[in-house]
């Protein structure tokens, strides 16, 4: 028979399954990482898992966005429009969130990692669409928020987010660009980005 839980007992187990996920996730990786590992340091019967995520992939995402989240809040704290050059301010949030995502194995699995297409398949069309639109709409007050400061912003958001994309898919491709030459390529990169999708007049 399932054991029932009072509301604290289901907050603290849903906390505790997320931070043993984590850890495990950080230092195994998704596919070595078993819900039978994450349950039994979170102190929990197997079966229980069920009540709270529907699948290990699931698990894995919640934590991928709130680590997503995070990297977002970090980079949101950095004010652009009172800057004497806010082109540059913006050009430095870009390299800032490659250093991050280059650091953050959890994130880099997010936008593009091996796994990524494993676990779309698995997780329910509803969850990934609450994602997608929680992405639009913080790229969508990004843009609001320069274009109420005057900026004049050439390209629509959904492209954007396209340009953006392949700026962190580079992170990928170190080798292939020559380890030597990849700094300064990313470099060159968000150059081209941001004066090719920001105009510095004001409207």
């Amino acid at each position: 028979m399932t054991r029932s839980f009072n509301d604290d007992e289901k907050q603290f187990i849903y906390t505790a399954l997320i931070d043993q996920g984590k850890e495990l996730f950080s230092q195994f990786g998704f596919k070595k990482t078993s819900i039978l590992e994450i349950t039994k340091r979170t102190g929990i019967a197997q079966g229980t898992f069920y009540n709270f995520f529907a699948s290990k992939e699931e698990l894995y995402f919640v934590i991928l966005e709130q680590e997503e989240k995070k990297l977002k809040e970090q980079l949101a704290q950095i004010e652009i429009f009172e800057e004497e050059q806010p082109k540059e301010v913006i050009k430095h949030i870009l390299k800032k969130m490659i250093q991050m995502i280059e650091k953050n194995p959890l994130i880099r699995d997010l936008y593009f990692g091996s796994s990524m297409e494993k676990l779309t398949r698995k997780l329910s069309p509803d969850l990934l669409e609450e994602h997608f639109q929680k992405d639009s709409k913080s790229l969508l007050f990004f843009i609001q928020k320069l274009e109420a400061a005057g900026f004049v912003v050439e390209q629509e958001s959904e492209v954007i987010a396209g340009v953006l994309r392949s700026l962190f898919i580079l992170t990928l491709h170190q080798k292939e660009i020559g380890t030597k030459v990849y700094p300064q390529t990313i470099e060159l990169f968000i150059d081209v980005i941001v004066d090719g999708i920001i105009k510095e007049e004001r409207k």
